[in-house]
């Protein structure tokens, strides 16, 4: 018997497993990987990232690429490159997921090497977990943070269907700005490039990506293919009705709406499920203003990406004072 089970040993698990084991509570964390592992995410943090989990774990260090320069494109014309008024942050995500697990197991947490199969809810309300290996663990919480095809929120939600493709690859280090693209040709979606530890990441993302259209945008911009990784990315959240099971991160829905930047949702969801588990109340107490944020940004991600949006990006482009002012209010916004 243990106070909580977490199933996904990502960013949003560890935050959750780490706080919780400094709380003084008992928990068990459970991912099928062996760490380090590759992990597709062109691994931005953004300033309101970065200084969150500076707040969750103080004396957490990790290696990044330090970033001071963006480029705003549209339909292949840059329109304008601006630097914010703090730097951005490129990691490694397979380095950088392994420290954050690290950090939990620096301090004495359990970690096991086993995949969800199911829960059972029992007669007194404590969960039955088995593992795909058939160990069994009781808990009085079961946290799905198990990404974005969560088996927990599939069990207890049933299909989702609110994920998104997003298709990377790997290209030899040369930019020193993350650059992003929209265009009409892109469904609620864009091209990125990342300059990143060791490499460079190029990425697309839409409604309708396929890796043929991946393929035929490497093309046009005379970018050479290499190996081609996928991963969805959730664009609507999926809230639990059991007090009992929280669902954090990817698992949650929980990746920035207009950007689907991922990593301060899930050190955010992961820091309320341990104020949920610890103070004992609901998760939608203490995760209430996330759900707001995520109600503002599905507004403004259908404004940003219709036509009336991308004549607004035209012309606030042509000041980029404008852009970083308007680009700073988001990243740092909590």
């Amino acid at each position: 018997m243990t106070d909580v089970v977490i199933i996904g040993a990502g960013p949003a698990g560890t935050t959750c497993a780490y706080l919780l084991k400094k709380a003084g509570m008992d928990c068990v964390l459970v991912d099928f990987a062996a760490f380090p592992r590759e992990k597709i995410c062109g691994g931005g943090l953004t300033i309101k990232a970065y200084h969150l989990l500076e707040e969750i774990m103080p004396e957490f260090r990790y290696e990044y690429k330090s970033i001071r320069r963006l480029q705003l494109q549209m339909d292949a014309r840059t329109l304008c490159t601006f630097a914010p008024a703090e730097e951005l942050r490129v990691v490694s995500r397979k380095d950088f997921d392994h420290a954050l697990l690290q950090q939990y197991l620096g301090i004495g947490g359990a970690f096991v090497q086993d995949a969800f199969y199911q829960y059972e809810i029992l007669p007194d309300g404590t969960l039955l977990v088995t593992l795909k290996s058939g160990k069994q663990i009781s808990c009085k919480y079961l946290v799905g943070a198990d990404g974005a095809n969560s088996r927990v929120r599939n069990q207890l939600k049933g299909h989702y269907d609110g994920n998104m493709l997003a298709l990377e690859q790997y290209i030899p280090p040369s930019k020193d700005a993350i650059e992003g693209e929209i265009s009409r040709k892109y469904d609620e979606g864009y091209y990125y490039l990342f300059p990143g530890v060791g490499h460079d990441v190029v990425g697309f993302c839409d409604r309708h990506a396929s890796v043929e259209r991946f393929r035929a945008l490497l093309a046009e911009k005379g970018i050479p293919e290499t190996r081609i990784h996928g991963a969805f990315i959730p664009t609507e959240v999926a809230i639990s009705d059991n007090d009992r099971i929280i669902l954090i991160g990817d698992a949650g829905g929980y990746a920035n709406r207009l950007t689907y930047e991922g990593l301060y949702y899930a050190f955010a969801t992961g820091r309320n499920a341990f104020l949920a588990i610890s103070q004992g109340v609901p998760f939608r107490e203490t995760n209430r203003e996330i759900i707001k944020k995520k109600q503002r940004e599905k507004r403004l991600t259908r404004f940003f990406y219709s036509r009336a949006g991308r004549c607004f990006v035209r012309i606030c482009s042509a000041s980029p004072a404008l852009v970083r002012r308007i680009f700073d209010r988001g990243v740092k916004g909590r």
